[in-house]
């Protein structure tokens, strides 16, 4: 007889806690919406059989809860069982449920004083659902209004009078949605200073200043999951400075200063790996490049990945799910290439033109394949299959620079030209519907905001002196 404690079960996304009282005749099981709990008089009349080993037992365990509606047929026959499920909604009541060991399932308890608690629940939660549903609804249809095919997209207004885009590479600026539901843009001033504004009140909520050295070069946004709190990194690339910022109270959480001896710090990213967070830096050096580095949020160097000594423009990561690995990729002077994180090695190169700056890059989940989307200085859109490196399509845009790439469906492609424009690309068959002109200069980034005002709307900025602006479909 094998002797159970405790396990746990997950099914649809739901983890179920399932405890076998040693001492008690009690068998609980816990989710996020209901308790229940068999009592036994005597625990061994579920467990009469006698297992091979653990996995068998695990198997015919979980087969209790889920046969036949919580049926125990296969563990207890002719025997009579209750099972009290608990449930706290606002409510709190007991469902009784009998085992009839003629029809092999639970049956409820004739009461009508619980009968009538389990009605009054019943109704309370269709109302909750027809609500719900409700709302689902006009969320889809804002959803499907905005995925639709593009016809037109037009310029709304400036943003931030005072912006300055000091580096000619992308996420010059950040925006996001904190947790506690301000969508934020940040971006930096000529006088080095952070700016918060908040989008949705279309208002300058604070300025910090920064203390950076230098211009701010790069903005990058991450999502604390583990202290529950937003975090903005600011990069100043001259003097190779980082700088992390609570963006609740807009402290300083730390300072990293001449990350690299030599050459230019042009972009980094954040990573999230067995819960820790860490920071992931690139450098650039006239081809004469240090290695991609791992920090802890204390400034202390985890590692660095192998194979990365690249003059590298752009980094980010990507987290595949479906076979749980991190990857990191980066836009280098030669090639775009991807490391996975875990194993700390070279993954791919994806590589058709030498010599041509690659500025930003993207994933897109098409169905089951995963398509890496990057830019270049050649004036080409170049698609990849991620993980063969088979080469799918490259579209000519122009014989202009490409920067800033930002996907707005599975269908269409935005790119920040230095040509001054934003190209729109339709990804499937290759064309450009229509061209966005208002910026005086190169475009160098471009994100992509749902607005509860507007729906699915961009916003960019351009070299030097440009305002941040905020494009709507019609």
């Amino acid at each position: 007889m094998i002797d159970f404690e405790e396990f746990f079960y997950m099914k649809e996304k739901a983890i179920y806690k399932i405890e076998i009282l040693k001492h008690k005749s009690q068998i609980t099981i816990e989710c996020k919406s209901y308790k229940a709990s068999y009592n036994l008089k005597d625990l061994s009349i579920l467990f009469k059989r006698e297992f091979n080993n653990i996995d068998d037992a695990y198997e015919s365990i979980i087969n209790i809860f889920d046969e036949n509606n919580f049926s125990i047929a296969d563990i207890v026959k002719n025997k009579t069982i209750k099972l009290v499920i608990e449930i706290s909604n606002n409510i709190s009541t007991q469902i009784v449920l009998i085992y009839n060991k003629h029809n092999k399932n639970f049956i409820l308890n004739e009461i009508n004083e619980l009968k009538n608690e389990i009605d009054a629940l019943k109704k309370e939660t269709e109302i909750l659902k027809q609500e719900n549903n409700k709302y689902n609804n006009e969320i889809n249809k804002l959803k499907s209004k905005n995925n639709n095919e593009i016809n037109d997209i037009k310029l709304l207004s400036d943003i931030a009078d005072d912006s300055y885009a000091y580096n000619d590479l992308d996420n010059t600026f950040s925006v996001f949605k904190s947790i506690d539901n301000i969508l934020y843009l940040i971006y930096s001033d000529r006088e080095k200073s952070i700016i918060s504004y908040d989008l949705i009140k279309h208002q300058k909520l604070s300025k910090i200043y920064s203390n950076h050295s230098d211009y701010i070069s790069n903005f990058v946004h991450f999502l604390d999951k583990i202290n529950n709190r937003d975090l903005i990194m600011s990069i100043s690339s001259k003097n190779n400075n980082i700088k992390i910022w609570n963006v609740k109270n807009w402290e300083c959480i730390l300072n990293m200063c001449d990350v690299y001896k030599k050459g230019w710090l042009f972009s980094a990213c954040f990573i999230s790996e067995k819960n820790n967070n860490y920071i992931i830096t690139s450098n650039c050096n006239g081809r004469i490049s240090d290695s991609i580095r791992v920090y802890d949020f204390k400034g202390k160097k985890i590692k660095e990945i192998k194979d990365s000594k690249d003059e590298t423009l752009f980094i980010s990561t990507y987290y595949d799910k479906d076979c749980s690995i991190n990857y990191i990729i980066t836009g280098n002077c030669d090639y775009v290439k991807s490391y996975d994180y875990d194993k700390n090695e070279l993954y791919h190169i994806y590589s058709d033109n030498k010599n041509g700056n690659h500025y930003s890059a993207v994933i897109k989940e098409d169905k089951k394949i995963k398509l890496l989307i990057e830019s270049c200085l050649d004036g080409y859109i170049r698609i990849w299959d991620f993980h063969s490196t088979y080469y799918l399509n490259k579209i000519k845009i122009s014989n202009e620079c490409l920067k800033s790439i930002c996907l707005w469906n599975n269908d269409y492609l935005f790119v920040g030209c230095s040509d001054k424009t934003i190209k729109v690309i339709n990804l499937k068959s290759g064309l450009i519907p229509m061209s966005l002109k208002g910026h005086s200069d190169e475009v160098l980034t471009i994100k992509k905001i749902f607005h509860p005002a507007y729906g699915e709307c961009l916003i960019s900025q351009g070299w030097g002196n440009e305002k941040i602006k905020l494009w709507i479909k019609c």
